[in-house]
């Protein structure tokens, strides 16, 4: 991987209902997707800036739960869950995602989303595609309000210092 993986800015565009965010990577796309899928891999870089994954338990099937908490410096925990509804190794993943408590209930805290991650191979490096949907207008407005582009572009830099130190 190059240093310049580490500081590649990530294109994102804005539309009526969706997100997309997209990032090159200096990895294979197998190794990518082991990133998204093994929760040794993710709880070192799904969090931004300043918070720690201490919780990441990932049933990774249709149907099945990726359950997790982001922990701050000061120890506040934030709880999320999303459930998978496609997952076709190493080229996508499909989960609806939202904020929950620490026995997985949903919370209302954040609109519920629809994300559709895509990892296409490009000569041993990897486009990472993030579509995230949402119901309404407004709730991706409030959603983007939150630092939704701001939080995902940092983990995702995390993910490069990440895919430099790991083999699969």
């Amino acid at each position: 991987m190059t240093e310049n993986n580490e500081i590649q800015p990530v294109a994102a565009r804005v539309g009526e209902k969706e997100l997309v965010m997209e990032r090159a990577f200096d990895a294979p796309r197998s190794l990518v997707f082991a990133a998204f899928t093994k929760p040794e891999h993710l709880a070192r870089w799904w969090a931004p800036g300043g918070y720690t994954i201490p919780v990441c338990n990932i049933d990774l099937r249709p149907g099945g739960v990726w359950h997790y908490c982001m922990r701050s410096a000061e120890g506040a925990e934030h709880w999320a869950r999303s459930v998978y509804r496609e997952i076709s190794p190493p080229e996508k993943l499909v989960y609806t995602s939202t904020f929950a408590d620490k026995d997985g209930n949903v919370t209302d805290d954040i609109p519920e989303q629809l994300v559709t991650v895509t990892f296409e191979e490009q000569d041993g490096r990897t486009l990472l595609t993030t579509r995230y949907q949402f119901a309404s207008e407004e709730a991706l407005q409030e959603t983007l309000a939150m630092g939704l582009k701001q939080g995902y572009t940092e983990t995702l830099n995390s993910l490069a210092r990440l895919l430099a130190t790991i083999n699969g």
